[in-house]
């Protein structure tokens, strides 16, 4: 079922009144995807805008030895697939379900007469796309020119950044990764970033608890990064 205070959370309808939010509850429909289920591929046609309601999606594209890059991860709350939407060109990347994961959807025809009504959504789609493609420069540059440390850094931090949760002075954040899929985000081996991560935990800066990252010194994660 959706809900119509569900979508109100959401920073794209945000600023929707509540009739409209159920008109957009009355063009969407949910699909479940199952874990590893790719949703779409890099180079498919676009049409369909996706809020995720549950679990947790890739972004990803592979290089040219075929090797994964983990551009983002989605979580509930955030929409991807707005890019084809705008523009109706093709998927400019991969995105898979890391779990058992719900998405609402809505396709392209109905959501352009929505902006017809609504222009402001476009500018809100905007911000996040602005956002992304800085996010994505960052890491384009990190995987260049940072070393294997800075890398393993600017995904802790990236992640705490988007997703972490502050009490007394630490920054906890929920890994929804096992260590290869946070390999991957950081553009290193499994190896690498595990033994990086021990290091940084033997420092002090991190606490790792199973799934979950206490930062506990944000600066000298920081100066991993220069």
């Amino acid at each position: 079922m959706i809900n119509t205070l569900f979508l109100k959370k959401i920073s794209l309808f945000s600023e929707l009144q509540n009739d409209d939010v159920e008109k957009i509850v009355e063009i969407s429909s949910e699909k479940i995807h199952k874990k590893n289920e790719v949703i779409f591929h890099e180079n498919d046609p676009g049409s369909v805008l996706f809020i995720l309601k549950s679990g947790a999606v890739k972004i990803s594209v592979c290089d040219r030895n075929g090797r994964e890059d983990i551009l983002k991860i989605i979580y509930p709350g955030e929409f991807f697939g707005d890019m084809s939407l705008l523009d109706g060109k093709h998927r400019s990347a991969t995105v898979s379900a890391m779990e058992k994961s719900v998405s609402l959807i809505v396709q392209r025809e109905h959501f352009l007469l929505l902006i017809n009504k609504h222009p402001n959504l476009v500018m809100n789609m905007l911000a996040t796309m602005s956002r992304r493609l800085r996010k994505t420069d960052e890491k384009i540059a990190s995987l260049r020119f940072a070393d294997s440390y800075g890398k393993v850094a600017k995904v802790i931090l990236d992640l705490a950044e988007e997703h972490g949760t502050r009490t007394d002075g630490k920054i906890v954040v929920d890994l929804n990764l096992n260590r290869q899929a946070f390999a991957d985000h950081a553009g290193t081996t499994r190896e690498t970033a595990t033994r990086i991560l021990n290091e940084f935990q033997k420092s002090g800066c991190i606490m790792m608890n199973k799934r979950k990252i206490i930062i506990m010194n944000e600066s000298v994660l920081r100066r991993e990064l220069f």
